[in-house]
This record gives C-alpha cells, structure tokens and sequence, in this order.
C-alpha cells in the first residue's frame, strides 16, 4: 500500500489539480489508484468527471463502511472518494485514512489523499513508508511559509519522506527563476523535479478531466509522467 498526502502549504497552491493529473498518470502506469477527498474546500470530483449536481461524499456518512458506497471511479479507472458536505471539525479524518486499508486491492494500491493546507503536517497518521507532498509556488509567501515548516519538522515525533513541490512554476518570471535557483542550491527536502504553469490545466477543469487526457503532448504531460515515475521509485526504495 503506497500512501501519498499532498497538502498546499498555504491555500491557492493548486493542491488538488496536482493530486487529480498525479493520479491519472499513475494509473497510466497500470496502477491502481484510490483517490480520497480530505479537503472540504478542493473539489476532486470537478477534476475527475463527477457531476456538478453530485453533493455527498464520505463527510456525510457515520463509518467508512457506510461511506464505501460514495466511492465512484472515473473513465481512465481511478477510484475515489469525495469529500461531500460536512464540516471538517467535527470529523475523524484520521479513521477514514486508516480505513482504507479494509478495501481491495489496497496491499499494491496507490492512496492519493488531497489534504487541507490548515491541517498541520505532523496531525496525519504517517508512517516512515509513506511521502508527504507539501505543495508550493515560487512567490515570497511560500518562501517564508517553507523556512517555518523546516523548523517545525525538526521537532516532529513521527517520521515520514516529505518533499516540497513547486506547482505553478513560471519560466518567464524573473523572481521565480530567481527563487527556484535559490531553493535548488539551498532547501533540503526539496523535489527533484517542478510542474510548469501551463493553461491545459484550467482548460481541462473546465471540461472536468484533468490535463494528460486533455492534451497528451503537453508540458503537463510530461511534467505528470515524470513526478508519478518519480514517486514510483521511491516507494520501491521503501520495499
């Protein structure tokens, strides 16, 4: 069972388009692939061809059981989960993320969960196997939000791979190249690899899809293909 979070380290990020194209390019790969809706502010559904009519999702249910039968699976086979139309304070968010593992094909199954940025890191049931994405962008904001949050991991009890990802990266901005050089030479947990702003995004939200079935020859294409064969050999190094 290979478990990823990915959660914005402040609003606005872009988290659940990356977690919607990260998971059809996983399953591309043959994988199969469990996506689960934490945020009650994201919209998984949008990006996955869910009805805009369509309100329920786990947060309207008393046990994951009951919750089982708002799983819905889109064209390319992905499997998942929304969040529906509860507020998030008053819900174990940490059951429903444990409970997975009760479904089929969970043991190789990959488990995308879109998180809330103002849930904080250490607050998720993590194990040393499982890859925390916190997503960011190249502006001032993000870089002052990154120092604090390497600060606060040193004091973290748990354990886990985190990884900073830059989404939204604009190549034709002087100021984010300028900060993307300064994280390469000076961040740690930094990923290897960057998604490039590219309007193939927006326009296949539009068309509830996500940008690899959109526009297969684009930089999101390649940018997707490359992050899930990443995260692929990462969790083969956990084996």
């Amino acid at each position: 069972m290979n478990r990823v979070f990915v959660k914005g380290i402040k609003g606005g990020t872009g988290t659940t388009s990356v977690v919607a194209n990260l998971a059809c390019a996983l399953r591309k790969s043959n994988e199969n692939v469990y996506v689960i809706d934490l945020d009650p502010k994201g919209d998984i559904g949008l990006h996955l061809g869910l009805s805009w009519e369509h309100q329920l999702g786990w947060s309207d249910y008393s046990s994951f059981r009951a919750a089982s039968c708002q799983f819905h699976q889109d064209d390319d086979g992905i499997k998942f989960l929304p969040y529906g139309s509860a507020s998030l304070s008053n819900l174990n968010f940490t059951s429903i993320i444990e409970s997975c593992e009760q479904l089929k094909e969970s043991e190789n199954a990959w488990f995308l969960f879109d998180c809330p940025a103002h849930i904080d890191v250490v607050d998720y049931p993590t194990t040393k196997e499982d890859i925390f994405l916190e997503i960011v962008n190249c502006d001032a904001i993000c870089h002052s939000f990154i120092y604090k949050r390497l600060n606060a991991l040193k004091h973290a009890t748990s354990r886990w791979q985190h990884y900073f990802l830059i989404n939204r990266f604009n190549s034709a901005s002087e100021l984010e190249s300028d900060l993307l050089q300064l994280w390469q030479s000076e961040l740690p947990l930094l990923a290897p690899l960057y998604i490039n702003q590219d309007e193939v995004i927006k326009e296949a939200t539009a068309f509830r899809n996500v940008a690899i079935n959109c526009a297969p020859y684009s930089v999101a294409n390649d940018d997707f293909e490359t992050l899930a064969g990443w995260l692929v050999s990462r969790a083969s190094n956990n084996d």
